[in-house]
């Protein structure tokens, strides 16, 4: 399903169109070597505390959030 709709014929269709396989898994990454943060203090304060319920600088939620999620 995807956005509200089934679709029956999308997992043939990406197993024979691209060749993924759904069934693969590969093993866990233990760890990754990131950039440190670079924060713009005076661009936070502008922000204000309203209209933002939360920011993190973790290292694993940057990474989490850092890239485009796709199939």
């Amino acid at each position: 399903m995807y956005g509200g709709e089934t679709l029956p014929e999308f997992l043939p269709w990406i197993t024979a169109n691209i060749g993924a396989d759904v069934n693969r898994t590969d093993p866990m990454q233990d760890d990754m070597e990131i950039d440190a943060s670079i924060i713009n203090h005076a661009f936070l304060e502008a922000l204000g505390e309203e209209s933002f319920d939360r920011r993190s600088f973790l290292k694993w939620e940057r990474i989490m959030h850092s890239h485009g999620a796709t199939f």
